[in-house]
C-alpha cells in the first residue's frame, strides 16, 4: 500500500497538505531576526493588530517574537484573531523569508467547550509529523554509512520480506571513485525518492528496478509484526527521505523548488545533496541553480561545496574545508578543475576555497515543545 505521504510528490498542482492557502507568505523580517531557519515548522497564533493581523510565535525558543502580516493576505489563506496556524519556514538567499501555511485551525475549533473537539482532530497526520523532522537526514546517513545497513541485516533469515531487495540495492552502489553522471542518475533514481513517479511511468520493482525505500519499508511492515530488532532506526531512515519528498512537494507549488537527496557509496560516508531553484530574478530567463554538498569523507574529512549555475553555462563554487592540507590540495588543482569544465562547455566565473566549516543551518533545530507532537502509532 502506497500512504499519503509517499504519492504526495505525485501531483504537485494539488498538495493534500494545503488546507488553507497555497501561495507564501512573504515576510519583511529575516531569518536571523526571528531566529528561525529553513524547513522549520513554527506554531502561530493570530491577533489582530490595528489594520493588520499579526502572528505570534508559540515555539520558547522564539517566545515574545511576532511576525507582522502583510495586508493583502495570498488569495484563499483566511485567518482570524484567535486561530492557530501552521506555517513551515523557507529562507531565501539574502536571509529573508517565506512562510508557506500547513494548516489553520480555528480559535473555536482550538479552544471550544470540552468535549466539542473529538480526540482524532487533535493528534497531528503523518503529514504533520513528517513536517516536524530535523533536515539534517542524520538517521538515515547513519543507516548508509559502510556497515551501516549490513549491521541490521546479518541477524536476519534469509527469507525475511525486503531482505533480498536490499542487498540487491547494497550490491549496486559504486565506489566514490566510480561515480560518473549514468551512474548519478540510477543512483538519485534507487534511492527512494522517486519510488511513486517510477511506479506512475511503470518503472517500478515489476520492472526490474530495485529502490531504497521500498527495501525498507517491506523490511519495515516485517520489522513491525514480529518486534525484530533495528525498527526504530528503519522507521527514522523511511521518515527522513519521506519528510524531504513532502518539503520538495510544497515548493513545487510555486515558482521555486528545492530537492533534498543523501546519495550512498560503497566505500565512502554518504553524501548530502540539495538542489535549489528560487524564483526568477527580474530580466533574467531562468532563476540560478544552486546545488549544496555536505559530506564526511575518512580521507578528506568534511567538505561542504556550494556550487551556483546560472545562465545554463556560468558556475560559481565555493568550498569549505577542515582540514589544511585538503585544502591546499584543492586550491592546486583548481585549473584542471577549470579546463574540464570549458570542456563540457562550462565557463568557472569563481572557486574560493576556505579553510573552515561550511555554512550551518541559519538557527539549530531542536524539537517542538512537550504537547506538540504525538506518536499516533503509541
Amino acid at each position: 500500500m502506497i500512504t499519503g505521504a509517499e504519492t504526495a510528490h505525485l501531483n504537485p498542482k494539488t498538495p493534500t497538505i494545503f488546507l488553507e492557502g497555497r501561495l507564501p507568505l512573504v515576510v519583511e523580517r529575516t531569518a536571523a531576526e526571528l531566529g528561525l531557519r529553513d524547513g522549520q515548522v513554527v506554531q502561530t497564533t493570530v491577533e489582530a493588530r490595528l489594520d493588520r493581523l499579526r502572528l505570534n510565535l508559540q515555539d520558547p525558543a522564539q517566545a515574545g517574537r511576532f511576525i507582522d502580516l502583510p495586508k493583502e493576505l495570498p488569495a484563499g489563506l483566511r485567518l482570524a484573531s484567535g486561530d492557530t496556524a501552521l506555517f513551515r519556514v523557507q529562507v531565501q538567499n539574502d536571509g529573508s523569508i517565506w512562510l508557506r501555511p500547513l494548516q489553520a485551525q480555528t480559535g473555536a475549533g482550538a479552544a471550544g467547550p470540552a468535549g466539542a473537539a473529538t480526540a482524532e482532530a487533535l493528534l497531528p497526520g503523518r503529514m504533520q509529523q513528517l513536517g516536524f523532522r530535523p533536515p539534517d537526514m542524520a538517521a538515515l546517513a547513519q543507516l548508509l554509512r559502510p556497515g551501516g545497513l549490513d549491521t541490521l541485516m546479518q541477524n536476519l533469515s534469509p527469507a525475511t520480506p525486503g531482505l533480498a531487495a536490499l542487498q540487491q540495492w547494497q550490491n549496486m552502489r559504486p565506489s566514490m571513485a566510480q561515480l560518473t553522471p549514468a551512474k548519478l542518475q540510477q543512483l538519485m533514481q534507487r534511492s527512494g525518492w522517486m519510488t511513486e513517479a517510477l511506479l506512475l511511468n511503470g518503472q517500478g520493482q515489476g520492472q526490474g528496478a530495485v529502490d531504497l525505500k521500498s527495501g525498507l519499508r517491506q523490511l519495515l511492515r516485517w520489522l513491525q509484526t514480529t518486534g525484530g530488532e533495528g525498527l526504530g532506526r528503519i522507521q527514522d531512515a523511511v521518515d527522513d527521505i519521506e519528510s524531504r519528498q513532502l518539503t520538495a512537494a510544497e515548493t513545487l507549488t510555486g515558482r521555486e523548488w528545492v530537492f533534498s537527496i543523501m546519495l550512498p557509496f560503497a566505500d565512502a560516508e554518504p553524501v548530502a545533496l540539495r538542489f535549489v531553484r528560487g524564483r526568477r530574478p527580474p530580466g533574467e530567463e531562468k532563476a540560478p541553480l544552486v546545488i549544496h554538498l555536505h559530506t564526511r569523507n575518512r580521507d578528506l574529512g568534511e567538505i561542504w561545496l556550494q556550487t551556483r549555475i546560472s545562465s545554463e553555462t556560468e558556475v560559481d563554487m565555493v568550498m569549505w574545508a577542515l582540514r589544511e592540507d585538503v585544502v591546499q590540495r584543492a586550491r592546486d588543482m583548481s585549473p584542471n578543475l577549470e579546463e574540464e569544465l570549458d570542456s563540457a562547455g562550462l565557463h568557472m566565473t569563481r572557486l574560493q576555497v576556505i579553510h573552515g566549516p561550511g555554512p550551518a543551518e541559519p538557527m539549530p533545530w531542536s524539537p517542538p515543545e512537550t504537547g506538540s507532537l504525538l506518536d499516533v502509532q503509541t
